[in-house]
Order: structure tokens, then sequence, then C-alpha cells
């Protein structure tokens, strides 16, 4: 089968981005919302009575792993660069795949063959999980065999404590030739201290511009190209449309391809 024809964003989603505006996000919001890729986003009472409940050890599955809608331009611009380049019978995995909205958008679309993991057990408890395949897995040494998908995706998951080279070459090992490896993380192009800081109970990086460099550099070594220089792109950047413990910063997107 063929890919999923989209309209794209106004530069190519396969190519480096930064997140310019606080207003992109509120686009991609809408776009997502538009084509119906996802289920309405619980009320803000129905969110209320959740963080109780929560305190109270009884979490609602389908408020907590809902999409954090502050993804919503990263995970647009990963859903384009999977549906114009992969077919909706090819295999895709998303890393790191709690609260993620990639796979259940592309459930939407038609993708058949999907695989989410992560080491976080509420994994299996995500949407659509009797139709995509979701396991409590690192994705530094997954039970995969080799050449398994013709994408891997992972939104905001390589500044949370990951092992570059580790993931790197788990990603190499995993993506058949010429698949996709599209990711998300955060961003600034000088150095944020987030020392001492943990979210989700790992460390936590705000990669800088050098860092970016030296990642599609490694990624090299392990036959993952990226699909345009991010150089000069990933210093171009004013707004500090995130912030977040204290930190202001963005989102950086990157694709890197499988010799």
């Amino acid at each position: 089968m063929q890919p999923v024809a989209l309209s794209t964003p106004e530069s190519s989603p396969l190519e480096f981005a930064v997140l310019q505006r606080r207003a992109d996000i509120e686009e991609a919001r809408a776009e997502l919302e538009r084509r119906k890729l996802l289920p309405p986003r619980p009320s803000a009472a129905t969110r209320h009575v959740a963080r109780f409940a929560r305190r109270l050890g009884r979490p609602n599955p389908a408020v907590d792993l809902y999409p954090d809608p502050i993804k919503s331009w990263d995970v647009l611009r990963t859903i384009e660069a999977v549906s114009s380049s992969v077919a909706s019978d090819d295999p895709v995995l998303d890393v790191g795949s709690v609260a993620s909205a990639v796979l259940p958008c592309l459930q939407s679309l038609g993708y058949k063959k999907l695989t989410g993991i992560d080491l976080d057990e509420r994994v299996e408890g995500m949407l659509h999980s009797e139709k995509i395949e979701y396991s409590v897995e690192d994705l530094t040494r997954t039970t995969r065999p080799d050449g398994s998908f013709a994408a891997i995706t992972a939104i905001s998951v390589i500044e949370h404590g990951v092992e570059g080279d580790a993931l790197l070459a788990e990603v190499a090992r995993l993506l058949r030739p010429g698949g996709l490896f599209v990711f998300s993380t955060d961003y600034w192009p000088e150095k944020v201290d987030t020392d001492g800081v943990r979210l989700f109970g790992l460390p936590w990086r705000i990669f800088d511009a050098q860092e970016i460099e030296a990642l599609v550099e490694r990624a090299q070594r392990f036959g993952l190209s990226p699909t345009s220089d991010p150089s000069s792109l990933i210093r171009a950047v004013d707004e500090r449309p995130v912030r977040f413990k204290g930190r202001s910063y963005t989102f950086a997107y990157g694709v890197l391809v499988r010799a």
C-alpha cells in the first residue's frame, strides 16, 4: 500500500525544524482536531476530578494518559513525516509511548502495524490498546528482531536520561534500510541548566545547539544520516514558546534515515 497522503506543514516534515512560536502549537492542535485524529479532550471538570482521584491513588487513565496538547507541533510534523513516506501496512514503532499521540493518530489514519514501548507500565493502558501493540520495554534494548520497522518515532524522549549511543545503535538495528527515525526534544541554542531537576523520575536535559550537532554526527557512525543540515537552522530562534519548571525553551525536531 502507498503512504497516506496528507497536506504538509509549510516546511517539509522530513527536515529538521525548531518550534518558533507558541501559536504554532495552537495551530497544530487545531489541525489535529480538524482531521479528527485525536478523541475529544477531557473537559476541565473531568480533569479537575481526576487530579483529586490521582491523589487518592485512583488514577483515571483516560485523563492521565491523554496526550499533552503542548506536544501538538511535533506530533503533527511526525505523523506528516511518517504518512508521506511509510505505507499504511508497514510497521511503525513509537518509543516512550506513555501519553504519546503518535500511534493513536496513525491508527486513525489507517496504519495497522503499530507498536509502542515504554518503561512505564501504564503504557499498556494507552488509547486504542486493543488495536496497537503496547509493551513494557527498554528502548535501548528491545526484544525485536533486526530490521523490524519502517519508521521509529520518539517525541520528547531523548532528553530524559537516554544514553545516546545505545539509543542510536538500537534504532539503527531495528530500522529497515531507508527507514526513518523521527524525534523531538526540549531545546534552546545556548545551554539551559537543569542540573538536579528530574521529570517522571528521570534526569532532564534541554539540548543546546552543540549537543544537537554532536547527536547528528554520532548518528552517522551508526548509519543514520540527517535529512537536512540542522546547523544554521537550530540557531535561528528568538522566541521561547515553552515554559516549564522555571525554564524557558523551545522544541527541536529532526529526521534521520537508515542507510
